[in-house]
């Protein structure tokens, strides 16, 4: 089953070299020449069955893929008892995104069921492949409407580009780089649902709500009053590309100005306009707007780099 998924994505049998024009391309194997091995564990007389597999799980994670050669896909099964499995798939990043996940699972499910049934059926191929995406992708950009996608961002982030320099006990390093660390808290159900009835009261989303108490969140601790927040966004907006592995996501610039003289209810309609007309040009691609502004890693205007750039990764 998982061996008819890779056939049946090419971005599954893809590696990325360096071609003599010193560019780095997709390459990709045919389904005769991809070599690739699930790996069976069996743990049925094994004590600390599930913190075995969580021991693999984390050390396989730190595991580096080879980009040249693949697979690019890493998979195992562990037996726990007679009829207890555990499924484990990593895929790296440059051939995948949030939504491949239930798009791989669906497949390889669906291919399993078939074959253990014995009433498979043959699937419909796949209108499109990953590079047929990726060329079109770039045909786009010629277009009416790209180009004014690209005057949209222009407009977005003309002037001086804010940096957002939240109150911190170190100091900000001179070279930047990609540590860091991640804080998880949740909201109570009663609050969450307090800013989802508020924003849809007011004909918004809860993200549009979250959005903007994050803008009022970093006013209040930096004083600051032009904020720029990074947000991916799915960019599968064609059908075609419903059904699709590979890494669609794109990342886009929500732009807003926090007056402390505004109520609330002002700045989360601005968010609102702000993020329906971002939104309407979120296919126009993060590495073009950050290109078109001229921005470099070091020094200069590198404020939307920082921000977009680390949310990205």
């Amino acid at each position: 089953a998982l061996k008819a998924v890779i056939n049946r994505h090419e971005i599954l049998r893809t590696v990325f070299k360096t071609a003599e024009t010193k560019e780095v391309r997709q390459y990709i194997i045919s389904p005769e020449d991809f070599v690739f091995n699930l790996s069976y564990f069996d743990l049925r007389n094994s004590s600390n069955k599930e913190e075995k597999v969580k021991d693999y799980i984390n050390e396989d994670s730190y595991q580096p893929f080879d980009l040249e050669n693949g697979p690019l896909l890493r998979a195992s099964i562990f037996q726990l008892n007679s009829n207890s499995y555990v499924f484990y798939y990593n895929l790296h990043h440059i051939i995948s995104d949030g939504w491949s996940m239930n798009i791989l699972s669906q497949d390889v499910l669906s291919f399993y069921n078939g074959y253990e049934s014995g009433t498979y059926k043959e699937i419909e191929p796949l209108p499109i492949q990953y590079k047929e995406y990726a060329n079109w992708q770039l045909e786009q950009l010629n277009t009416e409407n790209s180009l004014i996608s690209k005057e949209y961002w222009a407009n977005q982030l003309s002037g001086d580009l804010p940096r957002l320099n939240l109150p911190s006990e170190k100091i900000r390093p001179a070279t930047r780089s990609n540590g860091g660390y991640s804080y998880r808290a949740y909201f109570s159900k009663t609050l969450t649902s307090r800013i989802k009835n508020f924003s849809k009261e007011k004909g918004g989303s809860l993200f549009m709500g979250i959005v903007a108490v994050w803008n009022v969140l970093f006013h209040k601790y930096s004083s600051e009053q032009d904020i720029i927040i990074g947000t991916p966004t799915a960019g599968r907006a064609h059908a075609d590309l419903l059904n699709q592995i590979g890494f669609y996501i794109n990342t886009i610039p929500l732009r807003n100005k926090v007056v402390p003289e505004m109520t609330f209810r002002e700045l989360f309609e601005q968010v609102k306009q702000n993020t329906l007309e971002s939104y309407n040009h979120q296919m126009y691609p993060l590495d073009r707007i950050i290109e078109g502004l001229n921005i470099q890693r070091d020094g200069g205007r590198n404020a939307i780099f920082d921000v977009l750039v680390a949310l990205q990764n």
